[in-house]
Formats: structure tokens, C-alpha cells, sequence
């Protein structure tokens, strides 16, 4: 049978479009009608591009960025350097054929070190997030009967936390933690427990 999207799919499509949306933003410099100076905001790094080139990053304070004219040879593009959570839903079957709907919470943030990495490596960090997490999680669950699913959450939550680790510093990010928060049956399934009990 098909795979049916759980009910709060599209809450979460909604929330990872936000979160992107927040994640890299356009900045402006700090004088009217030039990008010459840049106060850069203690939780944000800032790349500074000339004529669309980057050119160099700034750190939180008061920068000068460079000669500019009405803003068109400077431009400032930020990204945060505050720890990010991203809630992963993930639906699918265990070895005794139970619908399951898995939650994920991930950690992450930008390293320091390579917050250009981090800004122009790739174009959609929670997406690929997703994308890390749904491969770990579906090569990891159909192979558990149902309670072992629930017994091996933190087997999974490792699991999902190595890959990440893995693949994401060659972006610039780090993960803090990965950890199955939820492990939801079929509510047909749900129903039947209920019942027993």
C-alpha cells in the first residue's frame, strides 16, 4: 500500500520554509545611501561581496567593508550563529509491517571557522537535514519489529547523529545532538492497543 504523510506534515513543510527563510538574509549597511560600515549583530556573521564577489567575513561590532557608492559595489549577505533546531517527521514500516511515524529533533550550527562554507556551500540546510535523516531512519526501522523500535530509539537517535556529523561538516555546520523524540504506530495500530488494554 501507499505511504501516507503524517497529519502535521504540512505544519512542518511550513516551519522548514521559515526557518530557511531566517537562516540566510540580505543585509544592509549601517549609513544611509553606502554599505561602507556593517554593525554586525552578536548572533550573525556577515559576508561581505563586491559587485557580487565575496570578498571577506565580518564578525559581531562595527566593520568598515570596503569603498561604496550608493550600495553598489558592497553587499552584505548574513547567516546565524545561533544553535538551530530542526523537527524531522519520518513515516514508515517495521519489520511486522506497523505504519510508524518517527520525530527527530537535530541541532545544529554554523562553525565558526567555516561560516563560508556554511553560506555558500549548500543551498538548503534543513532540506538536506531532512534528507540525512529520512535515509538513516528508513534503512535503520523496517529492520526492528515494532517494540524494538521503541526499545532502539537511541540506537536510531546515534545513528542519525553519526551521519549527520559526517555530512554536514563538509558544509561548515555542526550537530549538537540528534535524538528521537517521538515513535508514533499507526493509529489503527494504536487503537488495537487500546482495546487489549
Amino acid at each position: 500500500g501507499s505511504v501516507r504523510r503524517p497529519a502535521n506534515s504540512q505544519h512542518h513543510s511550513a516551519t522548514c520554509a521559515i526557518a530557511r527563510e531566517t537562516m540566510q538574509q540580505q543585509e544592509s549597511g549601517c549609513l544611509p545611501c553606502t554599505s561602507c560600515f556593517a554593525t554586525v549583530p552578536q548572533d550573525k556573521w556577515y559576508a561581505v561581496e563586491k559587485f557580487g564577489k565575496y570578498s571577506h567575513m565580518l564578525g559581531p561590532g562595527l566593520a568598515f567593508a570596503g569603498p561604496d557608492c550608493c550600495s553598489c559595489c558592497v553587499s552584505f549577505r548574513s547567516i546565524t550563529s545561533r544553535v538551530e533546531q530542526n523537527t524531522v517527521n519520518v513515516q514508515t514500516k517495521t519489520k511486522d509491517n506497523v505504519f510508524v511515524t518517527c520525530t527527530v529533533a537535530v541541532q545544529q550550527c554554523v562553525r565558526p571557522e567555516n561560516a563560508y562554507d556554511a553560506m555558500y556551500k549548500l543551498a538548503n540546510v534543513h532540506q538536506q537535514i531532512d534528507s540525512y535523516v529520512s535515509d538513516v531512519v528508513r534503512s535503520s526501522v523496517p529492520h526492528m519489529s515494532l517494540d524494538q523500535a521503541f526499545e532502539k530509539k537511541d540506537d536510531i537517535s546515534e545513528a542519525v547523529q553519526r551521519k549527520l556529523e559526517t555530512e554536514m561538516t563538509t558544509y561548515g555546520f555542526q550537530i549538537h545532538k540528534a535524538l528521537v523524540t517521538e515513535l508514533v504506530p499507526d493509529s489503527s495500530v494504536v487503537q488495537s492497543m487500546n482495546e487489549i488494554n
